[in-house]
């Protein structure tokens, strides 16, 4: 059995093969939709013809075992030089598929869901779906050549990015929990415009009395106080105090085992020297990013942030710019923080007022310049990570001086970002 090259050997390989997926006709090209139980694949000569229309793949690894059999009798019999399989990600249960044939000697890439989603309506003008329909679909797509690199990060980087899944989810019940206090029990006290007496606030669990909006309100009507004696109603106070309690204590030992092992990637060490990056922040980065070595070009990580610039145009109308919000919501996220934590140092504060400025009358304009100050720390996360040199502000301005639209040469910039449609805080700190 072959072994799984290293990731800047896959990586090199994956250009040359996306550059030449269009022409080359000597492949055997394999879409693989994936499932739980059995996976379903059709086997295509590149550009030439379909060999299995369907072929049903057992989620065992006999069923790996003879599907690699039947893909490597039908390459000698055509006489192919590799085989690239395409599959569509689909939670984890593609990794033991992906993980086999990377070690037969495969190429393995991914296709996004958003593509796989809008092509298969093109391939026979209707809105069914099915699996023989989705391996159909993705072998379409490999022939165009629409694929993403299937990255596999060595174990530092792989253990850092189950943390860090890990710690989302635990922020995110952390956030319920207090939805939960202020849009279910909250309101059973009473009117929630009015102030808890402060014989309420004094009964409820210290978690709790931590979430209340507005402090003891002593002209409280005793009603409001009543509520606070029913038991149920104390009980599950109670519970719900319990469950904060214990979910902040994990968030802070999944931070602290975060961080621990951050600390052993010398990336993680230059990320910590730029403003407003703390511990927690740099280590989200280093796991979304990943390897700056995959990145050739600073608009390719712009994108995986999703703080590339889009707008819609036609004939001689142009709409406004705005954020994709097409890449990593959580690497998003994370440079919105460390751009409100850079603004707490003189120069990065004067930076945003200047922006703010630039906006005047705009209601969205505090968020959109947050906006532009993550896009400039993205940029220099990605001079520190290529150059493997700290940051020095003594080298020059920390940001450099706004420019106008006629010295960016038509370029968009985040100045035209539009109001969110959402909260931009996707993870709750």
């Amino acid at each position: 059995m072959a072994t799984i090259p290293d990731n800047a050997t896959r990586i090199k390989r994956f250009r040359e093969l996306k550059a030449t997926l269009r022409v080359r006709h000597d492949r055997l090209v394999v879409g693989i939709d994936i499932a739980k139980a059995q996976h379903v694949a059709q086997i295509r000569w590149a550009h030439t013809r379909v060999l299995d229309p369907t072929l049903t793949i057992p989620n065992t690894h006999a069923g790996f075992e003879a599907f690699w059999a039947r893909l490597d009798a039908r390459r000698r019999e055509a006489g192919l030089a590799e085989i690239v399989c395409a599959v569509e990600p689909t939670g984890t249960y593609h990794q033991a598929l992906a993980t086999f044939l990377e070690q037969q000697g495969a190429t393995v890439v991914f296709v996004s869901n958003h593509v796989a989603q809008l092509n298969r309506r093109t391939l026979d003008g209707t809105w069914d779906k099915s699996d023989p329909k989705d391996a159909h679909n993705l072998c379409d797509l490999l022939e165009q050549g629409k694929v993403l690199f299937y990255s596999l990060p060595d174990e530092p980087l792989a253990e850092l990015r189950r943390l860090v899944r890990l710690l989302r989810r635990a922020r995110v019940e952390r956030s319920a929990c207090r939805v939960r206090f202020k849009t279910t029990l909250l309101p059973q006290f009473g009117p929630v415009g009015d102030g808890l007496a402060p014989a309420v606030v004094a009964g409820l669990p210290a978690p709790l009395r931590a979430l209340l909006p507005k402090a003891a309100d002593a002209s409280a009507p005793p009603a409001r106080a009543g509520a606070a004696r029913r038991p149920a109603l104390a009980y599950e106070c109670t519970d719900l105090a319990a469950q904060l309690t214990a979910v902040q204590a994990r968030i802070a030992d999944i931070e602290a085992e975060l961080v621990r092992r951050a600390d052993r990637l010398p990336a993680y060490t230059l990320l910590r020297t730029l403003p407003g990056i703390g511990p927690t922040i740099a280590a989200i980065l280093v796991a979304e990013i990943g390897d700056i070595a995959w990145y050739t070009r600073f608009s390719q990580l712009r994108k995986l942030a999703g703080l590339d610039i889009v707008s819609v145009q036609t004939g001689q109308w142009t709409g406004s710019g705005r954020i994709s919000k097409a890449g990593r919501a959580l690497l998003r996220w994370a440079l919105y923080q460390a751009a409100i934590g850079a603004t707490r140092s003189p120069v990065w504060r004067a930076r945003r007022e200047t922006l703010i400025a630039k906006r005047q009358g705009n209601r969205y304009a505090f968020f959109q310049a947050n906006v532009e100050l993550a896009a400039k720390l993205l940029r220099l996360v990605w001079g520190v990570w290529r150059s493997g040199r700290p940051y020095d502000p003594a080298r020059g301005p920390a940001v450099a001086p706004a420019k106008s639209h006629t010295q960016t040469r038509g370029r968009r910039r985040a100045s035209i970002v539009a109001p969110p449609t959402r909260s931009p805080i996707l993870l709750r700190p």
